[in-house]
């Protein structure tokens, strides 16, 4: 629309020329080498106009032709330019697929073509990665690192290459020059948090840690979690190198920044109680177990109820039992605070009450939907009730026969190993892997095969006072098994697998 305007324009101006011209026609005299011509006004008007056009045309014609070989070069590059771009394109999809004679062809094209391009170098060393070329790919990351554009390409490279090497503190020094140049990059944020900790410097890691959360590169809660532990393993060292109250203040922290975190609870319950502090190791047990409740919870905060004025072992047993009452009615219908009142209960030889939270805890895991089934945990209790109480060793080893079948108790699993353990460790054990330990349950391994003729746990009864159900209430003769069971507390032939998963060592499902 704007240029049928201008053209509407334009001619409107050249007829009001021409109708001007028309009406004033005048003229003009020229003197050109003894010669005079003369003419109107008009016609030396369009003479000059005509002159004009033909020098902008001859000009035109001219630089079309001298520019002729600037056009060829420039086509040239293009299409030298296009090929390099296709190679390079070819490569990465080589690199991709894992064709590395493919990957090798093109990135050696796409240098050729493309005259070393930062992405060219990229493609080279990846194809030296995959045809097992570290010194190659080296000297191309190393060639990046000498580019401003590519130099943060290249100190990746440089750092992963350290690591396959094992090189740590090479990796680390990579991690901290790329962490200079863009600091807002969450690889780079996480990967120096990671050598950090490989690298034992907890201070510096807790420093990236809170950069890494900061910058998003890490989560909140993940992040939480990682400065807890990493505040624990400080604590683990200073108690390590005899400093007991920098150890506690660190505990504390670990417990302030992961609320409800059972390892930092046990910590700083344990240190609280080395330092006399009985009240406040117990305040702590009991605002984690509020979060949810625990077995190693309960295991410690049992001892932390006696008066010391205990002269003997079963008035210790029953303070302890008197004393985890407290804790487990803060939760009074979870099994934890079934299973936990029912050891101690064994222990102060108050049968009756065993039995009936060994019952309230086996119904609970029959009938809550993802329970899992009743743990072995359970059914080694219930053989336990059957040895102490009545001293009857048969039925005691049929219990002990169902805990080799159930389901697995719950540990310490390492999601990166799979071990399991039996106590919690900033680092696991197996694998070195920093904060991977998390309470679960291990794979199951069989099914629970229930013994025909077992009476169910609700049959026992909770009896009254310290006195459980009579021998006449056992259950009927289980047919023979295939496997012996040992004495009560020993494990079966169908145990072992529990056995050697508690201590850390790996199974063979």
């Amino acid at each position: 629309m704007a240029r049928l305007i201008l053209f509407l324009v334009l001619a409107a101006g050249v007829a009001l020329a021409a109708g001007w011209f028309a009406s004033e026609p005048g003229s003009v005299t020229v003197n050109f080498r003894g010669e005079t011509y003369e003419t109107f006004v008009g016609v030396l008007v369009v003479i000059i106009a005509v002159i004009a056009m033909a020098a902008v045309l001859l000009y035109a014609v001219l630089s079309g032709l001298l520019s002729v070989p600037k056009r060829l070069r420039a086509w040239r590059e293009r299409r030298r330019a296009d090929r390099g771009l296709k190679a390079l394109a070819r490569g990465m999809v080589a690199v991709a697929a894992g064709d590395a004679r493919t990957a090798d062809r093109e990135a050696g094209r796409a240098d050729r073509l493309l005259d070393a391009a930062p992405l060219t170098l990229l493609l080279s060393a990846q194809a030296a990665q995959l045809q097992g070329d570290e010194q190659a790919a080296e000297k191309y990351f190393r060639e990046m690192l000498a580019r401003p554009d590519t130099e943060f390409l290249g100190l990746r490279g440089m750092l992963l290459q350290a690591g396959r090497a094992g090189d740590r503190a090479a990796a680390l020094a990579y991690a901290q020059r790329a962490a200079e140049l863009r600091p807002d990059s969450s690889w780079v944020q996480r990967s120096l948090f990671e050598l950090s900790v490989k690298a034992g410097l907890w201070t510096e890691a807790e420093e990236a840690l809170r950069r890494a959360v900061r910058r998003g590169a890490i989560d909140a809660e993940t992040g939480a979690r990682h400065r807890a532990a990493l505040l624990l393993q400080q604590s683990n060292d200073a108690e390590r190198r005899g400093y007991v109250d920098e150890a506690r203040n660190l505990a504390r922290k670990a417990a302030g920044a992961a609320p409800g975190s059972v390892p930092a609870a046990l910590r700083l319950a344990g240190l609280d109680r080395a330092t006399g502090r009985l009240r406040a190791a117990k305040r702590g047990i009991e605002r984690a177990w509020r979060s949810g409740p625990h077995p190693q919870l309960a295991a410690a905060y049992g001892p932390l109820t006696e008066t010391g004025k205990e002269e003997s072992d079963e008035a210790r047993a029953l303070a302890r039992a008197q004393g985890l009452r407290r804790l487990s009615d803060i939760h009074p219908l979870h099994p934890e605070s079934h299973l936990a009142m029912a050891e101690a209960s064994l222990d102060a030889k108050l049968w009756g009450e065993a039995r009936g939270y060994l019952a309230k805890a086996e119904r609970y895991f029959r009938e809550a939907e993802g329970a899992g089934g009743p743990p072995a945990r359970l059914y080694r209790l219930l053989a336990r009730v059957e040895e102490e109480e009545k001293g009857d060793a048969a039925q005691a080893a049929r219990w002990l026969a169902l805990a080799g079948e159930a389901a697995a108790d719950p540990r310490w699993l390492c999601s990166e190993c799979g071990h399991g353990f039996a106590t919690w460790h900033p680092c696991c054990p197996a694998c070195q892997g920093f904060d991977t330990l998390a309470w679960g349950r291990p794979e199951p391994l069989t099914r629970i095969a229930v013994i025909p003729g077992a009476l169910p746990l609700a049959a026992l009864g909770a009896g009254d006072g310290n006195r459980g159900g009579g021998r006449n209430d056992r259950p009927a003769e289980a047919p023979e098994r295939t496997a012996e069971a040992g004495p009560p507390g020993q494990p079966t032939e169908t145990q072992p697998v529990e056995g050697r998963r508690a201590e850390g060592q790996p199974v063979k499902e």
